[in-house]
């Protein structure tokens, strides 16, 4: 061979990505390339000559000479992965782990067999982490589908004294004039609502079933990203579950005035962006929330549960009666009162509607066709007269509502 060819083969040789060595029938190192010098951290005067073993562990080189010699009186090709693993030992004593690949050939009457060899470690360790990540999820999931079910029995409970308060009202009502009118009234109320209510809890239900079924497939390795979307939006609808409960379970207390009032202070830009993040999952196609430059340092001193009521009723309101491609826009002030501007591009409020739009379970005819319960700013306009507080309306049909809220800074309310 010409000296040139052969440098030219020592460069190919030495420029490839994984180490190679070979060694000869009695197993000792014949030729190792500069891949083969990073991964164990030996040159290769240091290499040549020694037993393969040594770059073996010291417990598994017994192994290893047994698998070497078997090799040797049934010599055969070996592709790299499919589970070819294997310990090497670094020259600083590290264990690494390693992937191979095995072939051997003949030349001038000797045998030598050629191993393929790549680091591994920073796979094992990926592959580890995906472990362990998996395993939380599954108890994730196992956490989630517990709170659901506990919401389902907080929601039948809710719903039986809500039976059990429309029947002690038709009983009242029997011995007045109207009582046959009353009573029909009640019972196509009560039809109304649980019709509309099933439908609430239907759309989040059937988004948490979807997520768990699309965790399950996406349940491999480099499929993190897509588990960590659906994990999310589980969360977010279960959150979203709650807050309806939330909302059903209100309406009685604020019947008996049991609802006390837990005051804390807090930041409400951080609040809001919260609420903004849960309420992703609702938005429909193209749809944008916008909110304008918010000053952290906003603080208020309430129940933070119930201003989490109010915004978030107003809020989802905006997304459901808007269109597609269509932006929700958010400004909050704060000087001597909190002042909350929720304003979207939707179907509007008939101005015949208007001053009935905060009665319980009242909807205007335009939105008859979008599911809903008709109980959301009933709540809102209970909690701000509770909170010596305002909320106003300011819409027009086909152009848009904006919803207004104005509270003091500091939880006001005596005798609660």
């Amino acid at each position: 061979m010409v000296k040139s060819d052969e440098v030219f083969y020592r460069i190919c040789f030495d420029s490839l990505l994984e180490g190679i060595c070979i060694t000869n029938q009695e197993g000792r190192i014949v030729m190792i390339n500069a891949a083969l010098e990073e991964i164990f951290g030996y040159k290769k005067q240091a290499l040549i000559g020694q037993k393969i073993d040594f770059l073996i562990p010291e417990d598994l080189r017994e192994t290893h000479l047994q698998h070497f010699h078997n090799y040797l009186n049934f010599p055969k090709k070996y592709k790299k992965g499919k589970g070819r693993e294997f310990k090497g030992l670094h020259k600083n004593g590290t264990i690494l782990d390693l992937e191979i690949g095995l072939n051997y050939f003949r030349h001038e009457g000797g045998f030598y067999a050629k191993a393929l060899i790549s680091e591994i470690s920073s796979r094992k360790k990926k592959e580890q982490r995906i472990k362990d990540k998996n395993k939380n999820l599954e108890k994730e999931v196992v956490q989630r589908t517990r709170e659901l079910s506990e919401a389902i029995v907080k929601l039948e409970r809710s719903n039986q004294k809500l039976k059990e308060e429309i029947k002690e009202r038709i009983c009242a009502e029997k011995s007045a004039k109207s009582a046959f009118e009353k009573e029909k009234e009640l019972n196509v109320m009560q039809t109304k609502f649980m019709s509309l209510a099933s439908h609430e809890f239907k759309t989040p239900l059937s988004g948490i079933l979807t997520s768990a079924g699309l965790i399950e497939k996406y349940n491999e390795i480099g499929a993190q990203e897509k588990i960590r979307s659906h994990t999310h939006t589980i969360k977010t609808l279960v959150n979203q579950l709650n807050s309806i409960l939330d909302d059903f379970l209100f309406l009685e207390k604020t019947e008996s005035d049991s609802y006390s009032f837990q005051v804390s202070d807090f930041k409400i830009c951080t609040l809001v962006n919260k609420l903004i993040d849960d309420a992703s999952v609702m938005l429909k196609e193209g749809q944008k929330i916008a909110l304008e430059p918010c000053v952290n340092a906003i603080e208020v001193s309430h129940d933070k549960k119930v201003i989490d009521i109010i915004i978030r009723n107003v809020l989802y309101n905006a997304i459901k009666y808007s269109d597609k491609n269509s932006v929700i826009r958010i400004r909050i002030q704060g000087d001597r009162f909190l002042k909350i501007d929720i304003e979207d591009e939707g179907i509007g409020i008939p101005a015949d509607a208007q001053e009935f739009i905060f009665d319980r379970f009242y909807r205007s005819k335009n939105a008859l066709h979008i599911k809903g319960t008709g109980i959301g700013l009933n709540i809102v306009k209970k909690h701000m007269e509770k909170l010596k507080g305002q909320v106003s309306i300011s819409s027009a049909e086909h152009k848009g509502t904006t919803v207004s809220i104005k509270l003091p800074l500091v939880h006001e309310v005596f005798g609660d």
